[in-house]
């Protein structure tokens, strides 16, 4: 069964007292890929990692548990963003995270400022993802690394969820668009979760 469409462009910015019920739901759909995520990641103990559209703040809550991480999240929603800064507001308070409104084409943090950055189920909001991923290289160090996890183009996938939202692309597809944005050591694992197939790409800034 297709997503509406208005629940499709909530998903992709929460906004108003729907965005806020949509981004609860969401909290709880995408769990599971958010788990797997921290996994893949494997966040090293003093490490700095940023989270592209970091929603709800569940993801960072749970990688707070590293032994002196710094997190930091950015979302265009102010939804989200508000959400996710009442649940790290422990952290927030003690200077071990900060949430930003913004986008990932506009990133406001300086250059080399991040060991890692990661990105889950967002790849298909970004009108140009070449731009979007030359700006999460620009803040990554040299040698820090980026994760994206998505749900690659299938017809499955095409036949649910709207175009007009959601530009899906396939691993070869990111790949490929990783290593124009000027990353290396390109890999992806592919895995099923919850009976849908999910996509976990990772890449490195060159040192």
């Amino acid at each position: 069964m297709a997503k509406p469409e208005l629940i499709a462009r909530q998903s992709r910015q929460p906004s108003g007292w729907f965005g806020e019920i949509v981004a609860r739901v969401m909290a709880f759909e995408t769990e599971p890929v958010n788990r797997v995520a921290v996994q893949e990641l494997a966040l090293q103990p003093g490490e700095s990692v940023l989270e592209i559209g970091c929603g709800h703040g569940r993801t960072l809550a749970r990688l707070a548990g590293r032994p002196d991480a710094h997190l930091a999240g950015i979302d265009p929603s102010d939804v989200m963003v508000r959400l996710a800064r009442k649940k790290l507001q422990r952290c927030i308070e003690t200077g071990r995270a900060e949430i930003s409104l913004a986008s990932s084409g506009k990133i406001p943090h300086r250059d080399a400022r991040f060991d890692a950055a990661f990105a889950v189920h967002v790849v298909y909001f970004w009108r140009d993802p070449l731009a979007d991923l030359h700006e999460i290289h620009r803040v990554l160090r040299p040698g820090g690394r980026i994760l994206l996890g998505y749900r690659p183009r299938d017809a499955e996938a095409v036949a649910s969820l709207p175009a007009s939202v959601y530009t899906l692309r396939s691993v070869d597809e990111i790949e490929a668009l990783l290593a124009e944005a000027g990353f290396t050591a390109i890999r992806t694992s592919e895995r099923v979760i919850g009976k849908v197939p999910c996509a976990f790409t990772h890449a490195r800034r060159a040192g």
